[in-house]
């Protein structure tokens, strides 16, 4: 009854807003319709059900390790999962598609989460009571009533030419800059590089391999300046006999961590004066250049190591005067 009164205000208000200002209506809407729902149609709290939900969740992390998914990734399905019952004070099998309506829209309005996070966190939803399903433990998806968020687009924008020389004059010793280029050469992941060795790089060949998301192998390379400046901090570094290929500073001079190669590269950017320079950004602009440079966007997709070529075009920025050239070219 209360949906479908939302609908209707929703379909009336359409002529008269635009697509953002719908969607706080809505979220709006659902939020103030919430307590109604909880009080008239739920009598089934979380404390009732908490045994078997606890249950569900391990049979769920089961089933996916032994598809071979990593443990950190399981962590956000699990996390976000509890997040929800724990908002709602709900059983697993009490939670409706209205409860996560306005879930999502508590999120957006009150605490201004990006729809592009709700919706990857819809999407561990929906992958943990699919799984449900398939065990015949619910008997649908409250997920799929929620329907498409409106996402809106942000160009992530790699780093100019300038940006890149800015930050290599910045770095303040060898590791710094074999690090910057090391991502931009390579391409790989901050976590593919944080888990490396010395022993896995080919010098000679200019060569490596990774294993990225789901274990899965790929081979990638070192241009001459990466080679240059990784092989000048080996031979520099105080760690002689140290396998991790990257190491702090500090004594023992441990394996460098995710977290520490990101706090390293945010303070280069501030010497630099580069803003949102992280890990990625390194990944987004060799992928940018290379197709610049004319390599086929599917041999740029398989040297990111990406399944699907929407991901690939997503990473690649294709400069203005790139279309105007090929326009003058073609037309």
């Amino acid at each position: 009854m209360i949906e479908e009164i939302i609908k209707n205000v929703l379909t009336e208000m359409t002529p008269h807003l635009d697509p953002e200002q719908l969607e706080h209506l809505g979220n709006v809407l659902y939020l103030n319709f919430h307590g109604k729902v909880i009080q008239e149609e739920n009598t089934e709290l979380m404390d009732t059900g908490m045994d078997g939900d606890e249950a569900k969740i391990r049979m769920f992390v089961a089933s996916k390790l032994a598809t071979n998914r990593k443990q950190k990734t399981l962590q956000h399905y699990i996390k976000e999962v509890r997040n929800v019952l724990k908002f709602l004070g709900k059983s697993i099998d009490a939670v409706t598609g209205m409860d996560l309506r306005m879930y999502y829209g508590y999120m957006r309005e009150k605490r201004g989460i990006k729809a592009v996070t709700m919706q990857t966190r819809l999407h561990y939803l929906s992958s943990f009571w699919d799984f449900l399903i398939t065990e015949d433990l619910v008997r649908s998806n409250p997920v799929r009533k929620v329907g498409t968020l409106k996402i809106e687009k942000e160009i992530k924008k790699p780093f100019s030419a300038e940006e890149m020389e800015r930050l290599r004059d910045a770095c303040p010793g060898v590791r710094d800059r074999a690090i910057i280029e090391f991502l931009y050469s390579t391409g790989v992941r901050v976590s593919e590089m944080a888990a490396l060795n010395i022993g896995d790089i080919e010098m000679g060949k200019q060569e490596l391999i990774v294993y990225g998301k789901g274990s899965k192998e790929r081979k990638t390379y070192l241009t001459d300046s990466a080679k240059f400046y990784l092989k000048r901090y080996l031979k520099e570094r105080d760690a002689k006999d140290s396998d991790p290929l990257f190491v702090t500073g500090d004594k023992p001079h441990g394996r460098m961590s995710v977290a520490g190669i990101q706090y390293m590269l945010r303070q280069l950017g501030k010497r630099a004066g580069v803003e949102k320079t992280h890990p990625h950004r390194f990944r987004r602009t060799i992928a940018t250049d290379l197709l610049a440079r004319g390599m086929p966007i599917e041999q740029v997709k398989e040297f990111l190591g990406h399944e699907k070529l929407d991901t690939t075009l997503i990473y690649c920025t294709v400069k203005e005067e790139q279309v105007k050239a090929s326009h003058r070219k073609y037309a």
